[in-house]
């Protein structure tokens, strides 16, 4: 079949030039398959397609795949530093580390603990195998716990003793629906405790951390999803029982122990406004010494960046990254959220704000509410869908807080994202609701 071209003649009149192409026979069928052969492959590959999707519900081994592959560094935090929006505090910049429990807090649980004990109040034994197969746990294993598992039944609450192997076989989207379940009862706090991990940033929890391959493979193994941005994993016991030695359990411990925390430096450019920034930093009575000292980095030829806590009250200042002595009893001091937020500006800081019923006093008397914080020291109350406080921490700039979570000396203070905040303590609270935050000021700032 003759193609085309036109071409212009010497002429100025446009003429048509004639291309021929001329093929022998046993060219023809060697063409025919070139064309034919990507359709095929097309064909064959929509139709595997097909009858992949038609298998409404993956093999555990593909949903261990599924979870591994979540866990990957597809998307870790970036280790640079990334710019936040610019406000009265200046422009700051924030970088994501992981801070390590200390070696002398580093608690291994023993491994002779108790059996884990699945707790379902209120239900039957029946009830408990038919909730155990509608979240997909297979059906041989439901038998073998209905025929040769440790069953209890007290005061109304049906328990059972799945042991270790079946615990630590249970696929990862079969493990998010069981869990879900069991977290909902106070008697599965132990078994069910979790910490979260952001998709794409467990190996970056974990780097350096010296484990061995196999055991960072099962904790990939072992984690769960919840919600489109937390990996959950709660199976410590089961997890530790499992590796091969004392040495490798602390280890475990204390890389899962790690907590995500923020780097936050404050850029001094050459137009920054100095006055604005000390009225900002400096609130509280303390602008005499934060003016001095950003006017003098001021001076800097092109600029100088400065750490964020150089900058921040001192009972702050004296306790971020840090981790509290352990207790040696229970009349000590209890450095837990509201201690440490309600004290911002304290020092030394004011021990009655152990007592609750001085929070709330204090609450009423000194604070208002406000929209939103925009001033350093804004107190954030985390409350519950029953307006239940359960979390405190103080104001920072931009989207980073000052808290402590939880009482436990394994918990240091730390700066954080207000999303990595919020989302630690739905992990906290599975039974809270939507969480929500309320700002408050002190009246004599």
């Amino acid at each position: 079949m003759p193609l085309e071209e036109k071409l212009p003649s010497t002429s100025g009149k446009t003429e048509r030039l004639a291309i021929h192409l001329v093929f022998s026979r046993w060219m023809i069928p060697l063409l025919a398959i070139a064309i034919i052969s990507p359709w095929l492959v097309i064909a064959f590959l929509l139709a595997s397609r097909h009858v992949d999707s038609g298998n409404s519900r993956p093999s555990p081994d593909a949903s261990i795949q599924l979870a591994d592959i979540a866990a990957q560094d597809l998307n870790p935090p970036p280790q640079e530093w990334s710019s936040g929006r610019e406000g009265p505090w200046g422009r700051i910049d924030s970088m994501l580390f992981a801070i390590d429990v200390p070696n002398e807090f580093v608690f291994v649980p023993p491994t002779d603990q108790p059996p884990i004990r699945w707790s379902f109040p209120g239900y039957t034994k029946e009830k408990v195998l038919a909730t155990l197969r509608s979240a997909g746990v297979p059906e041989d294993a439901v038998k073998k716990l209905d025929s040769s598992a440790k069953w209890s039944s007290d005061d109304g609450v049906t328990s059972v003793e799945p042991g270790d192997p079946l615990i630590l076989s249970l696929a990862s989207e079969i493990r998010a629906k069981l869990y879900a379940i069991l977290v909902a009862y106070p008697q599965n706090a132990r078994q069910i405790d979790p910490i979260w991990f952001r998709p794409g940033s467990v190996d970056w929890r974990l780097q350096d951390s010296g484990l061995a391959p196999e055991s960072i493979t099962l904790l990939k193994r072992l984690l769960y999803v919840q919600g489109e941005n937390m990996l959950l994993f709660a199976d410590f016991e089961p997890a530790l029982r499992s590796l091969p030695s004392d040495a490798e359990r602390s280890r475990f411990m204390k890389a899962v122990s790690r907590k995500r925390t923020v780097l936050a430096r404050l850029r001094l450019d050459p137009d920054a406004d100095v006055e604005k920034m000390s009225q900002y930093w400096g609130i509280g009575g303390r602008r005499k010494d934060v003016f001095p000292f950003l006017s003098a980095l001021h001076r800097v030829e092109k600029g100088c960046t400065l750490n964020v806590i150089c900058l921040l009250p001192d009972f702050v200042r004296d306790h971020l990254y840090q981790h509290p002595f352990a207790n040696v009893d229970d009349k000590s001091i209890k450095q837990d959220c509201f201690w440490s937020a309600f004290n911002f500006f304290n020092d030394p800081p004011n021990n009655r704000f152990n007592d609750m019923g001085y929070v709330r006093e204090v609450l009423d008397r000194d604070y208002y509410k406000i929209q939103e914080p925009s001033q350093l020291g804004d107190l954030i109350l985390v409350t519950a869908e029953n307006k239940t406080v359960i979390h405190a921490a103080a104001y920072v700039a931009d989207d980073l807080v000052f808290t402590k979570n939880g009482e436990d000396f394994r918990q240091p203070w730390i700066l954080m994202h207000m999303t990595d905040m919020m989302d630690t303590y739905a992990v906290k609270y599975p039974n809270g609701g939507v969480l929500k935050p309320q700002f408050f000021r002190k009246k004599s700032l």
